[in-house]
């Protein structure tokens, strides 16, 4: 597969990242991917599509069958599994082991797919499926969900201890929301 820095010194961005998943999802899907499908899918024009492909095709990524549907090269499909496969790995770890609602999770791995090395998702789905080991772990993803970090005004927060106050993120005790930062400059 493909590491990040080799897909990006092939050029390739983060939308032709896009195009290369949605056609090979619309084709699994449908048995066939065509430009407005991939334009309906990604919520843009047929034309920002035709472009897209045309600069996917000069790469080597994609090609056209005889109706005129892209389709993926051995490579551009070596490039879109990778891609899933992150996503996959991303959404797992988001779902299962954070707990975040479905839609959220999926917004969210859709934005980390593009950026997550190989070997942090490697880690990640070492710890998705550690989590989910009975033999050692029984109880760690209820206990994790049911966890929320609190910031004791005393000072015995540990992140605030460790990393100085981290306002934002510390959490007053029996509070949802963060604390207000105090040390705010005015703009």
């Amino acid at each position: 597969m493909p590491s990040q820095a080799i897909r990006h010194r092939q050029g390739l961005s983060i939308s032709g990242e896009h195009y290369l998943r949605t056609i090979l999802d619309l084709r699994e899907e449908r048995g066939y991917a065509r430009v407005v499908d991939i334009a309906t899918r990604l919520g843009i024009t047929k034309g920002s599509v035709s472009v897209a492909l045309t600069h996917l095709e000069e790469r080597g990524l994609v090609r056209f069958d005889a109706a005129r549907f892209p389709v993926l090269t051995a490579s551009g499909k070596r490039i879109a599994l990778d891609v899933r496969g992150r996503f996959q790995i991303v959404l797992a770890f988001l779902t299962e082991v954070l707990g975040l609602p479905d839609e959220q999770a999926t917004a969210e791995a859709c934005r980390w797919e593009h950026v997550v090395s190989h070997d942090v998702a490697d880690r990640i789905l070492d710890f998705v499926r550690f989590t989910a080991d009975p033999r050692g772990t029984r109880g760690l993803r209820d206990a994790f969900r049911s966890y929320r970090r609190t910031c004791e005004a005393s000072g015995a927060c540990t992140t605030c201890a460790a990393h100085g106050p981290v306002q934002l993120f510390c959490l007053e005790s029996g509070s949802e929301d963060p604390k207000e930062p105090t040390d705010v400059v005015p703009e």
